[in-house]
């Protein structure tokens, strides 16, 4: 019914063609000068990369930068953003499809394994443009409060996995606190881990993901269902990258 309405509402209340074509010109301008700012703070860092040059990069004038995304810091973090995407996924990071798959995953390990294998890909991209936004959060306030949000808002976000997904149908350990279940997820499941296996370590990444979705099923799930789902064959891991490689870590 519900889609009936929407659907009727869509025909009634059609958006202009020339309104949708400027707002794709829009989307696709917004997403060239993030781009181009990526590939600029990433090889040059924060401080030595100018709106300028990212304007020319990006083919437009440098006032339509300024008008997009008003602040240097705020390209930043718009940068670290759509980069996180991928190149044909949506800006916004909760209408991206694999976060549908995690919710829609019919089991505790499932879910853990899917979150494992598509957010260290979010870190696979925007690794490189990382230490440029730490170095600028050194010394400018405005990227120090923009990043702050941002890890406030993932935060926020696995919360909301932890207490809509897997408390509510029941599948963390027993008496495991969600709170407790929260910190190990943003503990161990960030950028700067995945940085500190692959960059200073030197592990593939498919090892990272195998060690990682087994240390976080044997802290955030029922015993049973770890160990079963840490081996190779499980059919929650058997069709993802890192199934290769968790028998070092069972």
């Amino acid at each position: 019914m519900a889609r009936s309405i929407i659907f009727c509402m869509a025909v009634v209340n059609p958006r202009p063609v020339g309104s949708s074509k400027r707002a794709a010109r829009a989307r696709a301008t917004r997403r060239r000068i993030a781009e181009a700012a990526l590939v600029r703070f990433s090889a040059l860092g924060y401080a030595a990369t100018t709106m300028e040059a990212i304007a020319g990069d990006a083919g437009v004038a440098v006032q339509t930068v300024y008008f997009v995304f008003h602040t240097k810091a705020e390209l930043l973090i718009a940068a670290l953003t759509i980069a996180g995407g991928g190149p044909n996924e949506p800006e916004e990071v909760t209408a991206r499809e694999w976060l549908a798959k995690v919710a829609e995953a019919s089991s505790g390990p499932r879910r853990l394994a899917l979150i494992v294998e598509h957010g260290n890909e979010i870190y696979r991209r925007v690794g490189p443009l990382l230490p440029a936004v730490q170095a600028a959060a050194s010394v400018d306030p405005d990227v120090a409060r923009a990043w702050q949000g941002v890890v406030r808002r993932r935060r926020a976000d696995m919360g909301r996995v932890i207490a809509d997904l897997f408390v509510r149908r029941g599948e963390l350990r027993n008496e495991l606190d969600p709170g407790l279940a929260l910190d190990l997820l943003f503990g161990l499941h960030r950028a700067e881990t995945y940085l500190a296996f692959t960059l200073e370590c030197g592990w593939s990444m498919e090892r990272y993901k195998a060690w990682q979705f087994a240390t976080l099923a044997h802290a955030l799930l029922p015993p049973a269902d770890a160990a079963a789902a840490a081996s190779p064959a499980s059919p929650h891991v058997s069709d993802l990258s890192f199934a290769a490689d968790l028998g070092a870590f069972r």
